[in-house]
């Protein structure tokens, strides 16, 4: 406010006589100027509504009223003083208009503001820098009336008394499973504004009211803009002012373990700097973490960064997403999607609707992000908006606003389902735990899943200290899915998600080596009454290797088995010379002959009956036994 006051100040110097040909009433202006100077807005404000009280055709005094309103908040009583300036004299102050425009425009005036900033951009003396300005807020105005005019379906609901106060609550962030929903809240204490977070439980019914998460996450100082990792059981937050800060706000994190959040731990200087750091956004497999910061090297003022989570379980230096998604304005609130592919986010550099807008940007198959887009109207609106995430099922949203109280104006959080074109890709998620087959105690060990179609790697997490662990994949697609750890013969399994929002539960157990342990080769497939290897066989081959390099003192014996079609004879061929096949990719693939036998057993060891299809495509089968330890 006091730079635009300044401003106008100076521009008004430039006129050596006021319009008005009233003396009281040039010296009341004069008396409003000097106000200015010292920074006393509501004594200028009395000053010129004196002087127009004596000449109303005053137009300096109408201008200036309007700065010293717009710069005050009251944009309205702003724009109502511009506006009384121009039938006066229209040409008197052509930068008027671009601040008419400016203020119409922030309340959704949009109409009002193009017709005014066409108006400052026909005059001639429009410098190159506001010719510009003028021009985007021109085109934000165009977007703005047409998104109108094709508004999408919003229905905002509250999330209830449970979460919302008089306080303000915001930045929401949610579990996989949305059943642990932890937010920001912001109250005066004492007179002072300080920011907690809490956290609420869906209980099928309803959320559980909130309740404070506590030391040692919350202090005395604030902490606010948080994400939680997929299984809720890791926390990513903004923490400020703390003694091992790099700068004035920093990326903190913390887990739960045992029933209570562990002490949080700065994440380091890949991450964090002297500036300000804040906003992060962890991916379903907890291996990107998106953040916000003002740093130099980036694109604009406050970018979007991403770090990678290495094989040692160690932050990679951030890098900055580049112009595909940040622009020389404002990129804030990034949200990725359980998908992993889809990115919301907040900005000011992008087309809208006013202050900042939610866009989305979806990564594509080479990695790239591809074309942003706008939410919508009425979603975005002339105010701030922010902060939104959604849900696993690709279309509940979540965020927060003050616009639908009618007796109260603090932020609550508010839930609506997104336009069919604006949603992320639903997922499934599998869940379980990792444990010793012989002990029964629990393992951390690596679990990965890889896309059968393109053979590529699609996620690879470690379960925690407790064995457990959870996966988010979209659904209708098929994988691989391997469980690893050295000392330990691997587990195999095809992961097929034929429903949107499956939801699997899956105990796994690994054997320890040793002689007589077998695993089932889940996806080693062959071609139809054939040994030809499908394809889709790599993965599976690739993690034998992997098995055998982890644990290079073991033979191991590769057994086929058919089902009950067809001569006993025929199948034990059959069997035999699909086991050689997966021999000869080993040996190809660098593995010792030496260390791989093969064996047909045809049909003679069936896992069941072989009475319906299922039950033959069960014992259909490619089988790794350990015979020796060498």
């Amino acid at each position: 406010m006091r730079v635009l006051l300044l401003f106008v100040l100076l521009s008004f110097n430039i006129f050596a006589q006021e319009t008005t040909k009233s003396r009281k009433a040039a010296k009341i202006f004069r008396d409003a100027k000097r106000a200015i100077s010292v920074k006393d807005y509501g004594a200028a404000k009395l000053y010129l509504q004196k002087a127009l009280a004596i000449d109303d055709r005053f137009v300096e005094a109408w201008i200036l009223l309007g700065d010293v309103n717009v710069g005050l908040g009251d944009k309205k009583s702003g724009i109502e003083a511009y506006r009384k300036s121009i039938p006066i004299a229209p040409r008197f102050s052509f930068p008027m208009y671009y601040r008419l425009a400016t203020a119409e425009h922030s309340l959704g005036y949009y109409s009002e503001a193009l017709q005014h900033i066409r108006k400052y951009l026909s005059f001639k003396k429009v410098s190159e820098t506001y010719r510009k300005r003028a021009n985007s807020l021109k085109k934000s105005c165009e977007f703005s009336i047409a998104a109108m005019k094709s508004p999408v379906t919003f229905n905002p609901e509250s999330l209830g008394d449970n979460i919302n106060t008089d306080a303000d609550e915001y930045l929401p962030a949610l579990s996989a499973d949305g059943s642990t929903l932890i937010f920001t809240r912001s109250k005066k204490d004492q007179g002072f504004r300080n920011e907690d977070f809490y956290l609420s439980v869906y209980d099928a019914e309803d959320w559980s009211v909130a309740k404070n998460l506590g030391e040692p996450i919350n202090t005395l100082q604030n902490e606010g803009a948080q994400c939680i990792t997929a299984d809720g059981k890791t926390l990513y937050f903004t923490a400020c002012s703390r003694p091992d800060s790099y700068g004035r706000c920093d990326l903190y994190s913390s887990n739960f373990v045992g029933g209570y959040w562990t002490e949080p731990v700065n994440l380091g200087d890949r991450i964090n700097t002297e500036s300000w750091e804040s906003q992060p956004a962890i991916s379903s497999d907890g291996r990107q973490l998106f953040f916000v910061s003002n740093r130099l090297g980036g694109v604009g003022k406050k970018d979007i960064w991403v770090s990678y989570k290495n094989a040692k379980g160690n932050w990679t230096q951030a890098k900055n997403l580049g112009k595909d998604i940040n622009t020389i304005k404002d990129d804030v609130s990034p949200f990725l999607h359980w998908d992993n592919q889809t990115l919301y986010f907040s900005s000011k550099g992008y087309l809208g609707m006013g202050g900042f807008d939610v866009f989305l940007s979806r990564l594509n198959e080479l990695g790239q992000w591809g074309t942003v887009k706008n939410i919508g109207f009425p979603i975005n609106s002339p105010a701030d908006e922010n902060s939104l995430i959604v849900a696993k099922d690709g279309r509940t949203a979540y965020f927060a606003s003050s616009h639908f109280q009618e007796d109260r104006e603090d932020l609550d959080l508010y839930t609506f389902e997104l336009p069919i074109d604006r949603r992320a890709r639903e997922v499934a998620y599998i869940q379980g735990t990792v444990t010793d087959a012989k002990s029964k105690r629990a393992i951390e060990a690596e679990i990965e899943l890889v896309d059968l179609n393109s053979n590529r790697s699609y996620k690879s997490i470690r379960s925690d200290s407790g064995g457990d662990f959870m996966l988010c994949l979209p659904s209708e697609a098929e994988y691989a899915l391997t469980v690893m750890k050295k000392n330990y013969l691997f587990y195999s399994e095809n992961i097929k998600m034929n429903r949107e929002g499956t939801i699997l539960v899956k105990n796994y157990t690994l054997q320890p080596i040793e002689v007589g342990e077998q695993v089932r080769l889940d996806n080693i497939f062959f071609e139809l009454n054939s040994f030809d290897l499908k394809n889709e066989s790599a993965v599976e081959l690739n993690k034998i290797i992997q098995f055998m390099q982890s644990n290079p003192f073991v033979v191991v014996e590769i057994g086929g088995h058919t089902d009950d079609r067809g001569s006993r004879n025929y199948n034990l061929v059959l069997s035999e010379r699909r086991a050689q096949s997966v021999k000869r990719a080993l040996e190809q693939r660098g593995v010792s002959s030496e260390r791989i036998q093969t064996r047909g057993y045809g049909m003679d060891e069936p896992l069941n009956s072989n009475t319906s299809e299922k039950d033959r495509a069960e014992n259909r089968r490619t089988e790794l036994k350990i015979i020796a330890i060498e």
